[in-house]
């Protein structure tokens, strides 16, 4: 059985958020997104994966107590992975082993599990939401 080693807990549980989490995979900075209130204020921040290999969401009705348990609002990594393994194999010849490989996963609620095969991550910063009403994201 794998073992899952806590990496980051979200500042803000994600049964407030005002917005559903989602993948946000375009540029160089893929990333889980939310936004939420705080003070009064809209936030947004997030997870930014680096030099992502692999990403799989998986549906809330599609999640089982391992994919929940310790990872709800808490980014875990995933040790002794097969799914990374496998990735690791299947990349092209030329590219594997360039990269560090680690499963991160976390689940959030009414959104489901996420899962990313990537080098590394980081928390992103919060920042205040310009007013949405008028459509100054």
């Amino acid at each position: 059985m794998n073992t899952k080693r806590v990496l980051y807990k979200v500042q803000h549980p994600s049964t407030n958020f005002s917005e559903e989490a989602y993948w946000d995979g375009k540029g160089g900075s893929p990333a889980i997104r939310f936004a939420y209130q705080k003070d009064r204020v809209e936030y947004q921040s997030g997870i930014e994966f680096r030099k992502v290999s692999a990403m799989c969401k998986r549906a809330e009705r599609c999640c089982k107590a391992w994919h929940i348990d310790g990872s709800y609002d808490t980014l875990v990594e995933i040790e002794s992975s097969s799914w990374a393994e496998e990735i690791q194999r299947d990349t092209a010849k030329q590219w594997r082993g360039k990269w560090e490989m680690h499963h991160y996963m976390i689940y959030l609620d009414s959104v489901g599990c996420f899962e990313v095969i990537a080098e590394s991550w980081a928390a992103l910063p919060e920042e205040p939401i310009p007013d949405f009403k008028t459509g100054n994201r």
